[in-house]
């Protein structure tokens, strides 16, 4: 059997991961549609869109859209930043070693 290597910490998301998860990116100026791992990451405007009742076979029901205030994480990671409004992703150790993982590929 392998020996399990990397991260094996369980990420906390405190918001709901079925809903659209949206962030607001200034230098283009609109929202953009990320995962949830980016979304607890990212520190500038979040919203979430979910539908406010589900039944089953009717997609037609209406949506609630709200800005999201809650914690920022670390990427990667369950360490809390305090805020600060830059509109990017708080990055560390771990992305730096996925942008190494992800460069080495091509």
């Amino acid at each position: 059997m392998s020996e399990k290597r990397g991260e094996t910490e369980k990420l906390i998301n405190p918001f709901n991961t079925a809903g659209v998860l949206e962030v607001y990116m200034p230098s283009l100026q609109g929202w953009y549609r990320v995962t949830a791992r980016d979304f607890r990451s990212f520190d500038g405007e979040r919203r979430i869109t979910e539908p406010t009742t589900v039944e089953q076979g009717n997609v037609a029901v209406e949506t609630l859209t709200y800005e999201y205030l809650g914690p920022i994480f670390m990427f990667g990671t369950n360490v809390e930043v305090p805020p600060s409004n830059q509109g990017k992703l708080v990055t560390g150790e771990i992305w730096d070693k996925a942008l190494e993982i992800s460069g080495s590929r091509k």
